[in-house]
């Protein structure tokens, strides 16, 4: 252990409480202005909102296929979509987002398809857990990977030093630049192996059965 840290113990408590404001993003941030806080949530959520939208299309138009892969498959390509694009882009499309996206409006939808019985219960609560907390949403395994290179904390971080050019976060104080190298070579791996796994079960599973 670090001598400082033993002699001085308030040195390790900065340094837990930089390590947890670079892991959990919060939306009260001093580094980002409203606008950019909006452009960035345009940026993460993307992928969830294309995945429930071509999921239900996919559900009521495309039978021959298991609507969860054409879902996923729109959601990764949303996701590489959104490791190219600007702040300009990202900050015009807030206004279109937010109405085309809202999330009221998708569970509303939800709610209506649950009570004409045209989907099943198992479904609904996978996509609203999916649009509330981001997990398992394909596209974010894009967005995580590629953000990870530029600030080994929460996603959104990195992405805004990314796509805004901010310098340095006040929590990289305490980066050790050794895990995050390795935190690097890890995701890359695991996306090449996710992909593979992908591929294999696209081709075994995609129809329907009979």
């Amino acid at each position: 252990m670090d001598k400082s840290k033993e002699k001085y113990p308030e040195f390790l408590e900065e340094e837990n409480l930089a390590k947890r404001e670079a892991n959990f993003y919060s939306l009260d941030n001093d580094y980002l202005t409203k606008k950019e806080k909006a452009a960035i949530e345009v940026w993460f959520q993307s992928p969830i909102k294309i995945f429930w939208i071509v999921y239900l299309f996919s559900y009521f138009f495309f039978e021959q296929v298991r609507p969860v892969f054409p879902a996923i498959y729109a959601s990764l390509l949303i996701g590489f979509i959104n490791t190219k694009v600007n702040a300009k882009f990202l900050e015009r499309s807030i206004t279109i987002f937010y109405f085309l996206f809202n999330s009221y409006l998708l569970w509303a939808l939800l709610i209506y398809l649950l009570i004409q019985n045209e989907i099943n219960w198992v479904i609904a609560i996978l996509l609203f857990g999916m649009d509330m907390t981001g997990i398992l949403c394909p596209g974010h395994f894009v967005l995580d990977t590629w953000a990870n290179k530029f600030v080994y904390g929460n996603p959104k971080y990195g992405a805004a030093r990314a796509i805004f050019g901010i310098k340095k976060f006040a929590f990289e104080k305490f980066y050790d630049e050794k895990l995050h190298k390795q935190s690097i070579r890890g995701g890359k791996r695991l996306s090449y192996f996710f992909t593979m796994i992908l591929l294999i079960t696209t081709i075994i599973f995609i129809k329907p059965p009979s």
